[in-house]
C-alpha cells in the first residue's frame, strides 16, 4: 500500500473472523486511528494522512491469518507520550474487543527511526554487564534467584546471597513476591545483602550484582530505587505489569544501574494461542523502555513457552539490531539447573544471563556443588 515506512508504525496481528480477513484488517486500523469520517463533504487531507492503512494480508485459511497495518506517526505525541501512543493504538483501544472477529493477537510491531530516538533502550546490555563484573567477552553471566520467594527474614536472605556469592555466582535477584514486607523490609534487606556480598568479594575477588525487587506504586518508585541504591544495591528489579510499563523508562532514565525487567504476568496476556499480546511484543516494549534483562525461558523448564522455536523468536526480539537501541540480555530462567544448562547455552549462546533458583537451593549435594557444576559447564562451553 502507500503507507510511508518512515512516517508510520507497523503492527502485525493474527486474526480469525467469519468474514473477510482483508476487510476486518481495514476495519481495525481505521478504528484505531481516525474512525470513519463524520464531517460534511469529503475528508480533508489531514484526516486522510491520519487514517491507518492495511499493508499486507496473509490468509492461511478462510478468514484466518496475519495482517500488517500501518499507524501514521502524525497521530502520536512522541515527546511526552511515546509509550502510551503505541499502547493505545495497538492494544488499548477497541482492537481486541470488536465483534467482527473471534480472535485477535498482536504478534509484533516495528517503529521508524524518528520514534526509536524517543526511547532509552537498555543502558548496559551484556557488554555493560560484563564490564561491571570484570568478565571477559564470550562468558555467560551465571546467577541465581533468592528462594524461597517469600517468608525469609532479611538476615536469611543475606546469608543465602553470601553463600551463593562465595560459590561463584555473579548476579543475584530477588524473586517477585519479595515486596518489602514488614518482616523483610527493603532497606534492611539490601543493607544486609550488600554487606554479605562485600565479604564474599573480599574472599573471592569477584564482584556480584544484586537486583532487589522494588516494584511499588508510581509515586513511590523513585524513593524505593534511591533507598535500594543507597543501601548498596548494584542493579534494580521491577515488575512492569504491576508497576506500569513506563516504570522501566523512569528507572532507565534516572538511575545509572542495570534494570531487570521482570515479566511475570505476560502469559496472562498471551498464553491462549492466537489471542492477546505475544511475548515478542511484550519483550520489544520492555527493551525499548530500558529493560537490560528480560526472561526468555528455558528448554527443559517448568513454564510455558519453552520450545526452541518460541525461545529463539523471543531472543531475536531482544537482540536483533535496532538503530540507536542497545540489545537487551536474554535471561535463561524458569527451571534452569546444572543438568540442563549446557543444552541451553549451546542453543542460545553466551550473551545471556543464566539464573538458577531452586536448581541451586534444592540440589541434592548442596548449593556449593550446584554452583560449581554451573560454572564448570559455562567454562567448558565458553573456553574460559
Amino acid at each position: 500500500m502507500s503507507a510511508d515506512a518512515n512516517q508510520s508504525m507497523t503492527a502485525t496481528y493474527y486474526l480469525e473472523t467469519d468474514g473477510s480477513l482483508a476487510k476486518t484488517a481495514r476495519d481495525v486500523v481505521v478504528l484505531e486511528t481516525t474512525g470513519g469520517w463524520d464531517g460534511p463533504g469529503e475528508p480533508p487531507e489531514l484526516f486522510a494522512r491520519a487514517t491507518g492503512e492495511v499493508v499486507e494480508v496473509n490468509e492461511t485459511r478462510p478468514g484466518c491469518g496475519t495482517v500488517k497495518v500501518a499507524f501514521p506517526m502524525v497521530n502520536f505525541n512522541l515527546e511526552d507520550s511515546g509509550f502510551p501512543s503505541l499502547w493505545l493504538s495497538m492494544v488499548g483501544g477497541g482492537t481486541h474487543a470488536l465483534l467482527a472477529y473471534k480472535k485477535s493477537r498482536l504478534v509484533d510491531f516495528a517503529l521508524p527511526e524518528e520514534a526509536l530516538r524517543r526511547f532509552p533502550g537498555p543502558r548496559f546490555g551484556i557488554e555493560g554487564t560484563r564490564r561491571l563484573l570484570g568478565l571477559p567477552s564470550g562468558v555467560p553471566v551465571i546467577g541465581t534467584i533468592v528462594k524461597p520467594t517469600a517468608g525469609l527474614m532479611a538476615e536469611e536472605v543475606a546469608d543465602l546471597c553470601g553463600r551463593m556469592a562465595e560459590g561463584g555466582v555473579r548476579f543475584i535477584k530477588d524473586d517477585e513476591k519479595m515486596l518489602s514486607p514488614a518482616y523483610c523490609p527493603l532497606e534492611e534487606r539490601v543493607t544486609r545483602v550488600a554487606h554479605a556480598l562485600w565479604r564474599a568479594e573480599n574472599k573471592t575477588g569477584q564482584k556480584v550484582l544484586y537486583a532487589p525487587h522494588i516494584t511499588t506504586s508510581p509515586w513511590s518508585l523513585g524513593r524505593y530505587a534511591e533507598t535500594a541504591l543507597k543501601a548498596g544495591a548494584s542493579a534494580l528489579m521491577v515488575n512492569f505489569f504491576a508497576a506500569g510499563f513506563q516504570s522501566l523508562e523512569f528507572l532507565a532514565r534516572n538511575f545509572d544501574v542495570p534494570i531487570y525487567a521482570h515479566c511475570g504476568g505476560k502469559e496472562a496476556f498471551g498464553r491462549e494461542p492466537g489471542q492477546g499480546v505475544s511475548p515478542e511484543a511484550v519483550g520489544r516494549f520492555a527493551r525499548l523502555l530500558g529493560g537490560d534483562y528480560f526472561r526468555t525461558g528455558v528448554m527443559g523448564g517448568y513454564l510455558v513457552g519453552g520450545s526452541l522455536e518460541e525461545l529463539n523468536s523471543l531472543t531475536a526480539v531482544l537482540t536483533e539490531p535496532i538503530p540507536g537501541i542497545r540489545a537487551a540480555v536474554p535471561v535463561l530462567s524458569g527451571g534452569l539447573k546444572p543438568s540442563n544448562l549446557a543444552e541451553n547455552l549451546r542453543a542460545f549462546g553466551s550473551d545471556v544471563l543464566a539464573l538458577a533458583g531452586t536448581g541451586l537451593t534444592r540440589h541434592p549435594k548442596g548449593i556449593a556443588v550446584a554452583v560449581s557444576e554451573m560454572l564448570q559447564v559455562a567454562g567448558e562451553l565458553s573456553g574460559s
